[in-house]
């Protein structure tokens, strides 16, 4: 892997302001329709705007990705405020619990002290549908939330993020009483609760427990999972996607169909990556974008096992996932 100096120079971060803005629009975009369910009220239309929510928060779960590796930012400082004060709060998890376990999925990628199982799910035929249900009724999110106790915080740390969860939450609740409220002055402040109340429950919590949950566990089966012949590392394939507009918004949002680059060279932002990609691949043969995501998906579930899957690439010696950030 390429030293922290010459990651620097070759891929240099961009200015915090692009950064903040970039942050402040997506987020504002995922949580909108919440804030529609608010005005809008009672009514089927409810479910299709949890469907939305739920897909776009799989991209914030992707960015609080890039704040684990310490990237959105100049300082990572900022990327920790981010992630621990604001996304970890809003998708329900502890940053630094899942920062500790992301890393650790980096380093023991596909060995003993993996700690990321999502990608092993079958999902073969019937199978996909069972995943589905299992979201649906939220059991999936409530076993992940219980989870994070896997990995131990000091007390202190955990109070922080237990009262970082409370206060946004708070904050999301009230700001959408208050824009329920504006929208439609005239039904009064108790309708103007009801409602909001009635997306923030059906919208954002249902759609991030049950969309969200089943949207995260299929890109990481995508980009793990081995069926094909991809390069691997112990039982976890590793894979760049060819990623068209629809795909980078569900699923590659922030370089993730740039996987295996990442893995490889993960000092670099998301926003470089595909350069990155092109440029190793070029020597790296293993590195070359392969099929998208959801053929990918489409095939595992219909059990493709290609005649060359003997073929597979083994890769060994993926770096520090950190190492960047005390070069």
């Amino acid at each position: 892997m390429s030293d922290s100096h010459d990651q620097k120079t070759a891929y240099p971060r961009r200015p915090d302001a692009i950064s903040a803005t970039v942050v402040a629009g997506h987020i504002g975009v995922v949580m909108s329709p919440m804030y529609l369910g608010a005005i809008l009220g009672p009514g089927w239309h409810l479910v299709w705007l949890a469907m939305a929510l739920g897909l776009g928060m799989n991209s914030i779960l992707n960015l609080m990705h890039e704040c684990a590796h310490a990237l959105v930012f100049r300082k990572k400082q900022l990327s920790d405020v981010l992630g621990r004060r604001v996304l970890g709060p809003l998708l329900f998890a502890d940053f630094d619990a899942y920062r500790q376990r992301h890393w650790d999925h980096h380093r023991y990628l596909g060995v003993d002290g993996e700690t990321k199982d999502a990608y092993t799910v079958d999902i073969r035929g019937w199978r996909v549908g069972l995943l589905l249900l299992r979201c649906l009724s939220t059991g999936v999110a409530i076993a992940k939330f219980r989870g994070q106790s896997s990995t131990a915080q000091p007390a202190p740390r955990g109070l922080t993020w237990l009262s970082s969860l409370a206060v946004w939450q708070g904050a999301v609740v009230s700001s959408a009483v208050v824009v329920a409220w504006m929208a439609r002055p005239a039904d009064g402040p108790g309708s103007a609760v009801m409602r909001a109340a009635l997306a923030y429950c059906v919208v954002y919590l249902y759609g991030l427990m049950s969309v969200t949950v089943f949207m995260a566990t299929l890109r990481a089966i995508a980009e793990h999972q081995p069926y094909d012949g991809a390069p691997m590392r112990g039982r976890a394939a590793l894979r760049n996607f060819e990623c068209g507009p629809l795909a980078r918004c569900l699923m590659g949002a922030y370089g993730f169909g740039e996987h295996h680059t990442h893995h490889r060279e993960p000092g670099i932002p998301y926003y470089h990556l595909a350069e990155a990609t092109d440029r190793l691949a070029a020597d790296d043969t293993t590195l070359r974008r392969g099929k998208g995501y959801f053929r990918v998906l489409g095939e595992i579930i219909a059990g493709v096992r290609p005649s060359h899957l003997s073929a597979t690439t083994s890769v060994q010696n993926l770096p520090d996932p950190d190492a960047h950030r005390r070069g």
